[in-house]
């Protein structure tokens, strides 16, 4: 008891001190520049990563995740506002011998003002921005393609990205349900100055499986999960070591509208709480406590919900789930298109008093060629 008020004590004293985890190095924006116009690119983008995961518990696997990723296309802006990209999606894991996934890639994007508007191959992952209980960082080296319609408003005070995800398309008899993710990623700054500022935050996902064409016997399913806090930063102008101290903090709700439940929780709920301080020297440091009740995630780290999805205790059940985590990030720029990234994820498990940790290194390469321009006719 006295360990565990120790380490509660901790994490208050980093909350006097943006802080769920800071992904922003492993999103894929693509940009849709009026100058552009009548112009071939062929771009590429790339990632090399090793993530380690030296879990025992009965919630979550420990794994080790080894490989690369490698995306070349081209992208041809035929007017001002608009931009078709065409290429294709590789994935090597180490230790096998051929690609594990292979994949064409397809976008067409039109721009207005502050907004975008995508259809197929989208802006997905982590450029949702969604906070870890609600989307798996992980995502990014095992599932990171998403398929079907997007719109982002993207300004200063405002980031809405809402989009569709179709996963699985059924035919007329099939056995299978077709399967759709949709979610909304809303942040809307209430307060800005060169030293502060506050955003309100709200999250959500849905995931449906079900259709009227199908033979699957399974019943319609749908579940949600929905996030909403708020986030606090203050910048330090001084030019010390410390860069920023920041915090952001949730309630997290999970609901099951199936009409047959096949899940154990029909709903649940949980509070995911963030301190952190970032370091000129590029060392970013972060705290953050989860203490979740009965919740289930649709596509959510592993580690948080209330039901295992390890391989050799299926059937494992926590109705509460009380964690501290602690990060250790090093961003390293080599270049504007070259990146180096370092993290160590320690967390202590509050209900079981087991302490477990992650580690990995991951490399991103983005960049894009001119091929040809056409000059306009007058």
């Amino acid at each position: 008891m006295k360990f565990k008020l120790g380490l509660l004590m901790l994490l208050a004293a980093s909350l006097q001190v943006k802080a769920q985890l800071d992904n922003r190095k492993f999103e894929q924006r693509s940009e849709v520049v009026p100058a552009d116009s009548n112009s071939l690119f062929l771009g590429l983008n790339s990632l090399g990563f090793t993530k380690n995961n030296e879990y025992f518990n009965d919630i979550a696997d420990g794994y080790t995740l080894f490989g690369y990723q490698l995306n070349p296309y081209l992208s041809y802006n035929p007017a001002p506002n608009f931009k078709i990209t065409a290429g294709v999606y590789l994935q090597k894991d180490f230790g096998r011998d051929d690609y594990n996934e292979i994949a064409p890639v397809f976008s067409l994007e039109y721009v207005h003002g502050d907004t975008k508007v995508i259809f197929g191959n989208l802006e997905g992952s982590v450029s949702h921005r969604l906070i870890e209980p609600l989307y798996d960082f992980e995502k990014v080296l095992v599932d990171r393609l998403e398929n079907g319609f997007q719109l982002i408003v993207d300004k200063d005070n405002l980031f809405v990205d809402g989009w569709v995800n179709w996963q699985n398309m059924i035919y007329k008899g099939d056995f299978d349900q077709e399967e759709i993710t949709g979610g909304l990623s809303f942040d809307y700054k209430v307060l800005q100055t060169d030293q502060l500022s506050l955003s309100v935050p709200l999250q959500f996902l849905v995931m449906h499986r079900g259709g009227q064409i199908d033979s699957s016997p399974a019943p319609l399913q749908t579940y949600t999960n929905t996030a909403v806090g708020f986030t606090l930063e203050y910048v330090n102008q001084q030019g010390s070591f410390v860069k920023s101290i920041h915090t952001d903090n949730y309630y997290v709700n999970h609901k099951d509208f199936s009409t047959e439940r096949l899940q154990v929780f029909e709903d649940g709920s949980g509070w995911y709480l963030n301190a952190g301080v970032k370091t000129r020297a590029k060392v970013d440091f972060l705290a953050s406590y989860w203490r979740g009740h009965e919740f289930i995630s649709i596509a959510g780290g592993q580690l948080y919900p209330s039901v295992s999805s390890t391989f050799k205790s299926p059937g494992t059940v926590e109705e509460v789930r009380e964690l501290l985590i602690f990060r250790v990030t090093h961003n390293l720029k080599v270049t504007d298109q070259i990146w180096l990234t370092t993290r160590f994820e320690p967390f202590y498990d509050l209900g079981n008093g087991n302490f477990e940790f992650s580690h990995g290194f991951y490399i991103n390469y983005s960049t894009d060629f001119l091929l040809l321009k056409k000059r306009s006719h007058r």
